[in-house]
């Protein structure tokens, strides 16, 4: 492997983790704006913004466990934890009032913002995991 080749490869690298971190940056932002502005005082209605409180936190649980794990695998526990934790406040809502759960989620999907942070979300974290993690071969 020649000298350039590996500088070139050293900051391609470093170029895809900024770019990763800037889409998390921007999706987690996006999600954060739309559970903001989603919202529904008046009806107590604050889904965008549980389901983003819920996700983080469900990363945050796995990510000290599987720091270690290789980057691929890592990542695949991240992504599942981001969407489970975002849908499972609305599991929650449904069963603790006693109403279907496709209509709690359609009632969200439609009204306060779980559209855009249901699907905003995972990917933010996904992209932040990338930024964060580096890969080793």
């Amino acid at each position: 492997m020649s000298p350039t080749s590996r500088d070139v490869s050293l900051s391609s690298r470093t170029t895809g983790r900024l770019v990763a971190g800037a889409a998390a940056l921007a999706a987690l932002g996006w999600s954060l704006y739309a559970g903001i502005t989603e919202s529904i005082p008046a009806w107590k209605v604050y889904d965008g913004l549980w389901m983003l409180l819920w996700a983080t936190v469900a990363v945050a649980a796995v990510a000290p466990v599987i720091w270690s794990w290789r980057r691929e695998r890592s990542l695949a526990v991240v992504a599942l934890a981001a969407i489970l934790g975002c849908w499972l406040p609305l599991v929650v809502s449904a069963v603790r009032h006693q109403m279907p759960l496709l209509a709690r989620i359609r009632g969200a999907w439609v009204l306060s913002g779980a559209d855009v942070v249901g699907l905003a979300a995972p990917v933010g974290f996904v992209c932040l995991w990338l930024a964060l993690r580096e890969h080793r071969p």
